[in-house]
Protein backbone atom coordinates (compact mmCIF):
# COMPACT_ATOMS: atom_id res chain seq x y z
CA UNK A 1 0.00 0.00 0.00
CA UNK A 2 1.60 3.57 -0.74
CA UNK A 3 1.12 6.87 0.76
CA UNK A 4 0.80 10.27 -1.87
CA UNK A 5 0.81 13.87 -1.41
CA UNK A 6 -1.54 14.84 -4.19
CA UNK A 7 -1.84 19.17 -2.68
CA UNK A 8 1.37 20.80 -4.33
CA UNK A 9 -0.72 22.24 -7.48
CA UNK A 10 -3.28 24.01 -5.84
CA UNK A 11 -3.04 26.50 -8.80
CA UNK A 12 -6.49 25.20 -9.83
CA UNK A 13 -9.10 28.29 -10.02
CA UNK A 14 -13.02 26.66 -11.23
CA UNK A 15 -14.88 29.93 -12.64
CA UNK A 16 -17.95 29.61 -14.06
CA UNK A 17 -18.18 30.98 -18.01
CA UNK A 18 -20.16 33.46 -18.80
CA UNK A 19 -20.41 35.95 -21.82
CA UNK A 20 -21.86 39.60 -22.52
CA UNK A 21 -26.02 39.61 -22.20
CA UNK A 22 -27.39 39.54 -25.72
CA UNK A 23 -31.05 39.01 -24.68
CA UNK A 24 -32.71 42.30 -24.65
CA UNK A 25 -35.08 41.14 -21.57
CA UNK A 26 -34.26 43.45 -18.25
CA UNK A 27 -31.76 41.70 -15.52
CA UNK A 28 -28.56 40.42 -14.50
CA UNK A 29 -25.74 38.82 -16.55
CA UNK A 30 -24.86 35.47 -16.71
CA UNK A 31 -22.64 34.89 -13.97
CA UNK A 32 -19.10 34.94 -15.53
CA UNK A 33 -15.38 34.35 -14.46
CA UNK A 34 -13.70 36.66 -11.64
CA UNK A 35 -10.95 34.65 -13.25
CA UNK A 36 -8.99 35.36 -16.71
CA UNK A 37 -6.86 31.74 -16.22
CA UNK A 38 -9.04 29.11 -14.88
CA UNK A 39 -7.96 25.96 -15.85
CA UNK A 40 -10.89 23.98 -16.10
CA UNK A 41 -14.56 25.75 -17.20
CA UNK A 42 -18.18 24.75 -15.89
CA UNK A 43 -21.26 25.29 -18.07
CA UNK A 44 -23.29 27.27 -18.57
CA UNK A 45 -21.33 29.51 -21.38
CA UNK A 46 -24.42 31.52 -22.47
CA UNK A 47 -25.84 34.56 -21.45
CA UNK A 48 -28.64 34.78 -19.18
CA UNK A 49 -30.48 38.06 -17.35
CA UNK A 50 -32.18 38.02 -13.85
CA UNK A 51 -35.49 39.92 -13.02
CA UNK A 52 -33.63 41.75 -9.85
CA UNK A 53 -30.64 41.32 -8.07
CA UNK A 54 -32.34 40.12 -4.59
CA UNK A 55 -29.81 38.39 -3.04
CA UNK A 56 -27.60 39.37 -0.15
CA UNK A 57 -24.36 38.84 2.04
CA UNK A 58 -24.37 35.85 3.12
CA UNK A 59 -27.20 33.94 1.04
CA UNK A 60 -27.17 30.88 -0.61
CA UNK A 61 -29.17 29.80 -3.89
CA UNK A 62 -29.38 27.01 -6.23
CA UNK A 63 -28.44 26.10 -9.93
CA UNK A 64 -27.78 29.33 -12.32
CA UNK A 65 -30.11 27.65 -15.34
CA UNK A 66 -29.49 29.08 -18.54
CA UNK A 67 -31.53 26.89 -20.59
CA UNK A 68 -34.26 29.15 -21.11
CA UNK A 69 -31.96 32.10 -21.70
CA UNK A 70 -32.98 34.19 -19.28
CA UNK A 71 -33.96 33.72 -15.39
CA UNK A 72 -36.74 34.93 -13.77
CA UNK A 73 -35.76 34.52 -10.14
CA UNK A 74 -33.03 33.60 -8.34
CA UNK A 75 -34.34 32.44 -4.96
CA UNK A 76 -32.28 32.62 -1.85
CA UNK A 77 -32.24 29.32 0.21
CA UNK A 78 -30.94 28.16 3.53
CA UNK A 79 -27.23 27.70 3.69
CA UNK A 80 -28.21 24.31 5.72
CA UNK A 81 -29.48 22.48 2.80
CA UNK A 82 -28.32 21.71 -0.56
CA UNK A 83 -27.39 24.79 -2.56
CA UNK A 84 -24.91 25.67 -5.19
CA UNK A 85 -23.88 29.49 -4.51
CA UNK A 86 -23.36 31.43 -1.80
CA UNK A 87 -23.12 35.41 -1.99
CA UNK A 88 -20.27 36.20 -0.46
CA UNK A 89 -20.06 40.05 -1.73
CA UNK A 90 -22.42 42.78 -3.37
CA UNK A 91 -20.22 45.61 -4.97
CA UNK A 92 -21.59 48.78 -5.80
CA UNK A 93 -20.66 50.41 -9.02
CA UNK A 94 -21.52 54.29 -9.58
CA UNK A 95 -22.12 54.56 -12.65
CA UNK A 96 -24.96 55.87 -14.15
CA UNK A 97 -24.38 54.94 -17.60
CA UNK A 98 -23.74 51.04 -18.44
CA UNK A 99 -19.99 50.46 -18.18
CA UNK A 100 -20.10 48.04 -20.79
CA UNK A 101 -19.89 43.67 -20.13
CA UNK A 102 -16.22 43.75 -20.29
CA UNK A 103 -15.55 46.61 -17.92
CA UNK A 104 -17.83 44.86 -15.51
CA UNK A 105 -15.90 41.45 -15.61
CA UNK A 106 -13.17 43.26 -15.07
CA UNK A 107 -14.19 44.85 -11.89
CA UNK A 108 -15.88 41.90 -10.54
CA UNK A 109 -12.35 40.34 -11.21
CA UNK A 110 -10.60 43.04 -8.87
CA UNK A 111 -13.29 43.56 -6.25
CA UNK A 112 -14.61 40.13 -5.95
CA UNK A 113 -11.03 38.38 -5.72
CA UNK A 114 -10.05 41.22 -3.15
CA UNK A 115 -13.01 40.50 -0.94
CA UNK A 116 -12.95 36.24 -0.92
CA UNK A 117 -10.18 36.01 1.57
CA UNK A 118 -11.95 37.70 3.89
CA UNK A 119 -15.63 35.47 2.92
CA UNK A 120 -13.90 32.86 2.91
CA UNK A 121 -10.37 32.72 5.02
CA UNK A 122 -8.13 31.85 2.33
CA UNK A 123 -7.00 33.50 -1.11
CA UNK A 124 -9.40 32.09 -4.00
CA UNK A 125 -6.21 30.05 -5.55
CA UNK A 126 -5.98 28.06 -2.26
CA UNK A 127 -9.63 27.69 -1.59
CA UNK A 128 -11.32 24.43 -3.01
CA UNK A 129 -14.70 26.36 -4.10
CA UNK A 130 -15.52 27.99 -7.68
CA UNK A 131 -16.13 31.61 -7.94
CA UNK A 132 -18.73 33.63 -10.38
CA UNK A 133 -20.55 36.69 -10.63
CA UNK A 134 -23.79 38.45 -11.55
CA UNK A 135 -24.15 41.52 -13.07
CA UNK A 136 -26.81 43.82 -14.24
CA UNK A 137 -27.02 44.13 -18.30
CA UNK A 138 -27.91 47.02 -19.74
CA UNK A 139 -31.51 47.63 -19.67
CA UNK A 140 -31.45 46.71 -16.27
CA UNK A 141 -28.70 49.14 -15.30
CA UNK A 142 -31.51 52.26 -16.11
CA UNK A 143 -32.97 50.98 -12.44
CA UNK A 144 -29.89 52.15 -9.56
CA UNK A 145 -30.89 49.34 -7.66
CA UNK A 146 -29.38 46.77 -10.46
CA UNK A 147 -26.41 48.96 -10.44
CA UNK A 148 -24.34 46.19 -8.49
CA UNK A 149 -22.13 42.91 -8.97
CA UNK A 150 -23.19 39.98 -7.21
CA UNK A 151 -19.83 37.66 -6.15
CA UNK A 152 -20.46 34.09 -6.03
CA UNK A 153 -18.81 31.09 -4.39
CA UNK A 154 -19.93 27.60 -4.64
CA UNK A 155 -19.65 24.98 -7.11
CA UNK A 156 -21.17 24.34 -10.14
CA UNK A 157 -22.39 20.93 -10.24
CA UNK A 158 -24.20 21.96 -6.60
CA UNK A 159 -23.83 19.79 -3.29
CA UNK A 160 -23.15 21.75 -0.98
CA UNK A 161 -23.73 21.92 2.57
CA UNK A 162 -23.26 24.74 4.99
CA UNK A 163 -21.95 27.94 5.01
CA UNK A 164 -18.86 29.16 3.21
CA UNK A 165 -17.96 31.54 5.12
CA UNK A 166 -14.58 30.81 7.41
CA UNK A 167 -14.16 27.65 5.87
CA UNK A 168 -10.71 26.79 4.70
CA UNK A 169 -10.88 23.92 4.13
CA UNK A 170 -9.37 22.65 0.33
CA UNK A 171 -9.42 18.86 1.60
CA UNK A 172 -11.92 16.08 1.39
CA UNK A 173 -13.86 15.52 4.79
CA UNK A 174 -14.43 12.37 6.62
CA UNK A 175 -17.01 10.08 5.12
CA UNK A 176 -16.71 11.94 2.00
CA UNK A 177 -15.69 9.70 -1.15
CA UNK A 178 -13.86 10.92 -4.28
CA UNK A 179 -13.10 10.65 -7.82
CA UNK A 180 -8.87 10.51 -8.72
CA UNK A 181 -6.65 11.82 -6.41
CA UNK A 182 -3.68 12.29 -8.74
CA UNK A 183 -5.13 16.20 -9.34
CA UNK A 184 -4.51 19.11 -7.57
CA UNK A 185 -6.51 19.22 -4.62
CA UNK A 186 -9.10 21.39 -5.14
CA UNK A 187 -9.84 19.27 -8.67
CA UNK A 188 -10.89 16.57 -6.62
CA UNK A 189 -14.55 15.29 -7.31
CA UNK A 190 -16.31 14.60 -4.25
CA UNK A 191 -18.82 11.36 -5.12
CA UNK A 192 -21.60 9.95 -3.49
CA UNK A 193 -20.27 6.93 -1.89
CA UNK A 194 -23.58 4.86 -2.90
CA UNK A 195 -21.84 5.28 -6.60
CA UNK A 196 -18.94 4.15 -8.05
CA UNK A 197 -16.21 6.08 -6.61
CA UNK A 198 -12.31 5.67 -6.15
CA UNK A 199 -11.10 6.49 -2.68
CA UNK A 200 -13.27 6.84 0.65
CA UNK A 201 -11.73 9.17 3.20
CA UNK A 202 -11.75 7.39 6.45
CA UNK A 203 -9.74 9.85 8.97
CA UNK A 204 -8.18 13.18 9.86
CA UNK A 205 -6.61 15.07 12.28
CA UNK A 206 -4.79 18.51 12.23
CA UNK A 207 -1.39 19.72 12.12
CA UNK A 208 -0.32 22.04 14.15
CA UNK A 209 2.82 24.43 13.70
CA UNK A 210 3.85 27.44 11.57
CA UNK A 211 6.06 24.86 9.37
CA UNK A 212 5.30 21.66 7.49
CA UNK A 213 6.18 18.60 8.80
CA UNK A 214 9.46 17.33 8.11
CA UNK A 215 9.61 13.77 5.82
CA UNK A 216 10.32 12.06 8.82
CA UNK A 217 7.44 13.54 10.65
CA UNK A 218 4.79 13.14 7.66
CA UNK A 219 5.96 9.56 7.64
CA UNK A 220 5.05 9.18 11.14
CA UNK A 221 1.39 10.50 10.62
CA UNK A 222 1.01 8.48 7.52
CA UNK A 223 1.76 5.64 10.42
CA UNK A 224 -0.15 6.86 13.20
CA UNK A 225 -3.05 8.38 11.52
CA UNK A 226 -3.66 6.56 8.08
CA UNK A 227 -2.24 3.03 8.61
CA UNK A 228 -3.33 3.02 12.47
CA UNK A 229 -6.54 4.75 10.57
CA UNK A 230 -7.35 1.87 7.81
CA UNK A 231 -7.19 -0.87 10.15
CA UNK A 232 -9.25 0.25 12.82
CA UNK A 233 -11.69 1.48 9.80
CA UNK A 234 -11.41 -1.63 6.91
CA UNK A 235 -11.04 -3.85 9.57
CA UNK A 236 -7.51 -5.64 7.85
CA UNK A 237 -4.18 -4.20 8.33
CA UNK A 238 -3.57 -1.75 5.18
CA UNK A 239 -0.59 -4.52 3.85
CA UNK A 240 -2.83 -7.51 3.23
CA UNK A 241 -6.25 -5.41 1.77
CA UNK A 242 -6.55 -5.20 -1.52
CA UNK A 243 -7.17 -1.62 -0.70
CA UNK A 244 -4.39 1.35 -0.96
CA UNK A 245 -4.13 3.98 1.33
CA UNK A 246 -3.78 7.56 0.13
CA UNK A 247 -3.46 10.75 1.71
CA UNK A 248 -3.79 14.46 1.35
CA UNK A 249 -0.91 17.10 3.40
CA UNK A 250 0.38 20.51 2.30
CA UNK A 251 3.72 20.95 1.32
CA UNK A 252 6.10 23.29 2.55
CA UNK A 253 5.81 25.20 -0.73
CA UNK A 254 1.83 26.03 0.29
CA UNK A 255 1.46 25.54 3.70
CA UNK A 256 1.55 29.29 4.94
CA UNK A 257 -0.74 30.17 1.61
CA UNK A 258 -3.42 27.59 2.15
CA UNK A 259 -6.11 27.53 5.93
CA UNK A 260 -6.57 23.75 5.55
CA UNK A 261 -3.38 22.06 7.57
CA UNK A 262 -4.98 18.38 8.05
CA UNK A 263 -3.65 14.98 7.11
CA UNK A 264 -6.49 13.34 5.32
CA UNK A 265 -6.40 9.52 4.88
CA UNK A 266 -8.05 7.94 1.98
CA UNK A 267 -8.64 3.93 0.75
CA UNK A 268 -9.55 3.29 -2.41
CA UNK A 269 -8.60 2.18 -5.67
CA UNK A 270 -6.48 3.94 -8.10
CA UNK A 271 -8.35 1.96 -10.59
CA UNK A 272 -11.61 3.12 -9.12
CA UNK A 273 -14.94 1.26 -9.24
CA UNK A 274 -15.18 1.36 -5.71
CA UNK A 275 -18.99 1.34 -4.36
CA UNK A 276 -20.57 1.51 -0.94
CA UNK A 277 -18.74 2.19 1.90
CA UNK A 278 -15.23 0.62 2.64
CA UNK A 279 -16.07 0.27 6.36
CA UNK A 280 -15.41 -2.82 8.20
CA UNK A 281 -14.86 -4.64 4.49
CA UNK A 282 -11.90 -6.78 6.19
CA UNK A 283 -10.11 -7.19 2.71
Amino acid sequence: MRGRVAAAALALALTLAGCAASDPTPGVTSPGPVSDTPTASASPSESTTLAAPTLAVGDCTGDVDLSGGSITELPALPCTTEHYWEVFAVVDVPSATYPGADLLAETAKTSCTQAYSGYVGVAQEYSRFASAYLAADEIAWADPAHRTITCLVGSSSGGLLGSAKGDTRIFPTDGQCTGPQDVAATAVEVIDCASPHYYEVFATEEVTGKKAPTVEAEQKLFNTVCLAGFKKFVGIDAGKSKYEVSYFLAGSDIWKKVGDHRIVCSAGSPDGGVKGSLKNKKK
